[in-house]
């Protein structure tokens, strides 16, 4: 009974090593196949080293080309970036009151030095108001961090390079994409050495 159990399981692992073998060599024959490809273009290049390189006329024609294609290129930058900044110019200069959106969190104690306005940052056109308050920046910044919503996305962040400390709260509503961050830019003293 035994022996009649035993023979089946050893048919399969006959079976399978078989297999193995069959599919490991026709591996190895396949790299063999690559290695000759390999083998006969590095012979073919490799035939007349002493052939005559290109002639200084096609090195001037070829260079010509590139130089061609290169100043496109310029160009199609150019008129990119030039319709870009008149479409940004465009939202600037639109008439009407420059408002912040409504669901804009407010500024505690915030005095406006004047009505909102566009201005282009960063190649972007943005509503700009600018004030004072007797808070910290810091306080400032926690109040705007308690306004919380789910359909906004929040972000608080700060850096302190070459003597200038600067504190952000951005939230960005997720239905229209629009964007409001509170800006702190303070101009730090030089730390002197000791």
């Amino acid at each position: 009974m035994e022996s009649s159990i035993y023979f089946p399981r050893m048919l399969r692992f006959v079976l399978c090593f078989m297999l193995v073998s069959v599919s490991l060599t026709r591996g190895f024959a396949q790299d063999k196949d690559v290695d000759a490809e390999i083998d006969a273009q590095i012979a073919a290049a490799m035939k007349d080293p002493d052939k005559p390189k290109a002639s200084k006329a096609d090195m001037a024609k070829m260079e010509k080309e590139a130089k061609a294609q290169a100043d496109q290129a310029d160009a199609e930058n150019k008129a990119e970036e030039a319709k870009q900044k008149a479409k940004v110019q465009a939202l600037v200069d639109a008439k009407g009151p420059a408002t912040l959106p409504d669901w804009m969190p407010e500024v505690p104690q915030f005095a406006p030095s004047g009505p909102g306005t566009r201005k282009v940052i960063d190649g972007e056109a943005k509503i700009v108001l600018t004030g004072t308050s007797p808070l910290a920046p810091d306080a400032l910044a926690d109040a705007w961090d308690k306004f919380k919503n789910p359909k906004f996305s929040h972000e608080r962040t700060g850096s302190e390079i070459n003597h200038s400390a600067d504190l952000f709260v951005t939230y960005r509503n997720g239905e229209d994409n629009s964007e409001v961050k509170w800006k702190r830019n303070a101009k730090l003293a030089p730390k002197s050495r000791t």
